[in-house]
């Protein structure tokens, strides 16, 4: 992933926007290796532990996750219209949109943490 560099001319709003990219690249990424992951493991968990309920948990993790990942490009694709604020109402617009996205991967890593957790757990007895 490609680091943004500060600059001492950059405005507060220029370093927020910068951040809020890299992060944003960062859930990406995460969200990407997640759909992998659970593709994997609803393989494994119908063909290998013959699990299909998991199977089926893992494939259902797979689809949301896909959803997910296609709202955050989305999102990205809108951020080059935060560069074009010219008021304090539309940086707030922005990062409060930024705020929202942050809460909807954290709460797709926790599904996904969880799902994992109770498979295991299950493997494992």
């Amino acid at each position: 992933m490609d680091s943004n560099n500060f600059f001492d001319h950059d405005t507060d709003e220029e370093i927020i926007q910068k951040r809020s990219a890299e992060e944003l690249a960062l859930w990406i990424s995460d969200i990407e290796f997640s759909i992998d992951e659970s593709d994997k493991l609803a393989q494994i968990a119908s063909k290998v532990v013959k699990n299909e309920t998991f199977g089926e948990k893992f494939a259902e993790m797979t689809a949301k996750n896909k959803n997910v990942l296609n709202d955050f490009i989305k999102y990205k694709g809108t951020m080059v219209n935060y560069k074009e604020c010219e008021d304090f109402e539309c940086d707030l617009f922005y990062i409060n949109k930024h705020e929202d996205y942050r809460k909807i991967y954290a709460e797709t890593v926790k599904n996904f943490r969880a799902l994992k957790t109770e498979f295991y757990t299950e493997v494992l007895k």
